[in-house]
């Protein structure tokens, strides 16, 4: 059910990029040119510039001409997750110029979007071979984009972290606060209330916090405890306290620079925001095949 939901906000997503470009009267610099072209049908190829990287988003750029022109045909040269080296050619579109035209910013934004978030997760994801621990990531995507960025971080080598609000109970500093501070009282009722299977995790950020988790009776602690932006030092006092029973996330601050000294710690997750925030854009573009 979940995955249909996904899609369906992602193609509406689509459908209102194609209108935002399109409307009122559609692309007008083509239709002065329409009687005029030297091919009615032609092939394009998409390519990466300057960049190498992770090739990502071939199936949701492809509804844009889904909706466009279903005849277009669209054939992968990279597959996703695959390497690719500047100047190699991702993919190549054959058909209608005028379809072509119309989608084409659209198509690339996408598939730009989705290249870059892999091959950033994919850099951290190499920085910390062959730790044990997972690279995640989280709700910090962009509106309605959301089944597109948590692929890409799948193609790039990363993990997802719960899909939306309604996918897992994360117990935050909010939460904790409005009731009063009582973490005890914000595990009971979330183990409460918490659907059959549904893993329960809590986000602290002190010492102080943890020693009451684990003091804790067992039938009142969490599945997962979140370590959120905790010194380099006092995260590795908290982790030494977590015994097995318990899985570990680090949050907060993460980075390049950073994530190698965190691995090293032996968290279950590092999850990221940066992924989808602040992933550098790899420049692609769209030419004809000659």
């Amino acid at each position: 059910m979940l995955n249909n939901i996904q899609s369906e906000i992602f193609k509406e997503s689509i459908k209102l990029a194609l209108r935002e470009d399109l409307e009122p009267y559609g692309d007008i610099t083509s239709l002065a040119f329409k009687d005029h072209w030297t091919s009615e049908n032609l092939k394009l190829k998409v390519t990466a510039r300057q960049s190498a990287g992770i090739m990502s988003g071939l199936q949701f750029a492809s509804w844009v001409y889904s909706y466009l022109c279903p005849e277009i045909k669209i054939t992968a040269k990279k597959q996703n997750s695959e390497s690719f080296k500047p100047w190699d050619e991702l993919i190549e579109i054959e058909g209608s110029i005028d379809c072509i035209l119309k989608g084409e910013r659209i198509f690339l934004n996408l598939l730009q979007r989705a290249i870059s978030i892999a091959t950033y997760t994919n850099q951290f994801v190499k920085i910390i071979e062959p730790s044990s621990s997972k690279i995640l990531d989280t709700r910090k995507t962009t509106p309605c984009w959301r089944e597109l960025e948590k692929a890409a971080i799948r193609d790039g080598g990363g993990f997802n972290h719960r899909y939306n609000l309604a996918t897992g109970i994360l117990i935050k500093d909010n939460h904790i606060a409005a009731l009063g501070g009582d973490i005890e009282l914000a595990l009971k009722l979330a183990i409460q209330k918490a659907p059959y299977l549904t893993k329960i995790e809590i986000e602290i950020d002190s010492l102080e916090q943890l020693e009451k988790i684990l003091n804790l009776p067992v039938k009142l602690r969490p599945d997962i405890v979140l370590l959120d932006n905790f010194a380099l030092e006092n995260l590795e006092k908290a982790l030494k306290l977590i015994d097995s029973s318990l899985l570990t996330e680090v949050s907060g601050g993460v980075s390049l620079n950073n994530i190698k000294q965190i691995a090293s710690l032996k968290p279950d997750f590092i999850s990221i925001g940066s992924l989808t925030q602040n992933a550098p854009a790899i420049d692609i573009g769209l030419d004809f095949l000659l």
